[in-house]
């Protein structure tokens, strides 16, 4: 029966593992959608100013003001976006859901731990243990509506490569980086394609309006 306990265990670790990465992800996902909905709504902010600050130079460069004004609406958009994901998605919630399955789960798995130490110590196997065991295991994942993803899984497999149970799979170092890659970015890939077309939006304007020299003159223009 130890050897059924001890797949059990293992079956555990790579469960509650899987989740905590899982957990890890989502917060990191929320983390982002936080930092952008501050970002651009202070962008869209600045950008007013901006158009009332500098008037004369954007009316001096013909069409910058009505290019202000589509990146300020492309700003409100993503704005609505990521809010609209995120409601949906509820990321936090489903990271704390999950990560207090994972906590479960890890406390059973110190209870099996405990009772191979029994097992290998007597000479009388206890099935019923043992069944009592796996019908916990599953009533705790039954109790989590959200299942971690794949990559949560495959995150953890080639992070332990190199351990016993996962030997067989032969993951090599570049397929562990590459899975490490697509983990983190996996959660915050559309947040930097959003980031990284506003930023190339702006470069016009920071090309056409001289904010040094009306730092320096240190004045409005009316």
């Amino acid at each position: 029966m130890s050897s059924y306990l001890i797949t059990l265990r293992d079956d555990l670790w790579r469960t509650s593992s899987a989740r905590y990465n899982a957990a890890r992800r989502l917060k990191r996902k929320e983390l982002f959608s936080t930092i952008s909905l501050a970002f651009f709504s202070a962008l869209a902010i600045a950008l007013a100013v901006i158009q009332q600050i500098y008037t004369a130079q954007i009316e001096a460069a013909p069409g910058l003001s009505s290019y202000i004004t589509a990146i300020s609406t492309l700003s409100g958009i993503f704005i609505l976006v990521i809010s609209l994901m995120e409601w949906g998605s509820r990321n936090g919630s489903n990271a704390d859901a999950l990560y207090k399955n994972a906590q479960e789960l890890n406390a059973l798995r110190q209870k099996i731990c405990l009772q191979i130490s029994k097992e290998q110590a007597s000479s009388l196997p206890n099935w019923s243990v043992a069944t009592e065991h796996l019908r916990t295991y599953e009533q705790i994942q039954d109790r989590c509506d959200i299942n971690h993803a794949p990559i949560d899984d495959g995150y953890f497999v080639s992070q332990h490569r190199n351990s016993p149970e996962f030997k067989a799979k032969q993951i090599s170092d570049w397929d562990a980086r590459r899975l490490s890659a697509l983990w983190h970015l996996s959660s915050i890939w559309y947040y930097l394609i959003f980031w990284s077309v506003m930023i190339v939006a702006l470069v016009p304007i920071v090309m056409m309006i001289d904010f040094l020299s009306f730092l320096m003159c240190g004045g409005f223009v009316s």
